[in-house]
């Protein structure tokens, strides 16, 4: 029963108005104070059964909570694990790739320094063949210029 229809009760029982029955009751509580009411035991089984099922409830909601939050911390924990699997799978890739760019730039780098060499060989090759031809060309001018020489000397001290 709510408050007003007490109040309205009350005042049909007395045959007074509502506000005259509200401040008898405001009265009757003053003079009384704080009454024990006796409550019958069936009722209090009743809440002290309604009081064990909401202890019950949080129980399970507890328990519920719990194993979500293992459950969580489980399913966290796998996944740090893949995370870090995967992350260590591509170091390791990109180690077997640097591996691979490397030994594929040291063999272009060797490649280039040998064609490089040979390079260099044809162009030694070449100057000594043009430096012998020089040589020759130039051996065979001072022979003529020399037997110049001895031919003009012999001319002279010999001849006439």
């Amino acid at each position: 029963m709510n408050k007003a229809s007490v109040v309205s009760e009350l005042a049909k029982v007395l045959q007074v108005s509502e506000t005259e029955a509200e401040r008898i009751l405001r009265a009757f509580a003053q003079v009384l104070g704080p009454v024990a009411a006796e409550v019958p035991p069936y009722f209090e089984r009743y809440f002290e059964a309604q009081i064990q099922l909401v202890l019950s409830k949080i129980d399970d909601l507890e328990r519920s909570t719990q194993q979500r939050f293992n459950e969580l911390r489980q399913s966290t924990q796998q996944q740090i694990v893949e995370l870090c699997q995967s992350t260590q799978q591509q170091i390791a890739e990109l180690h077997r790739s640097t591996q691979q760019q490397i030994t594929e730039l040291r063999q272009s780098t060797q490649q280039q320094i040998a064609e490089l060499r040979y390079y260099t060989e044809q162009r030694l090759d070449a100057l000594e063949r043009r430096l012998d031809r020089l040589e020759k060309w130039l051996l065979s001018v001072l022979v003529m210029i020399l037997s110049g020489v001895l031919a003009i000397i012999f001319r002279i001290y010999f001849g006439g």
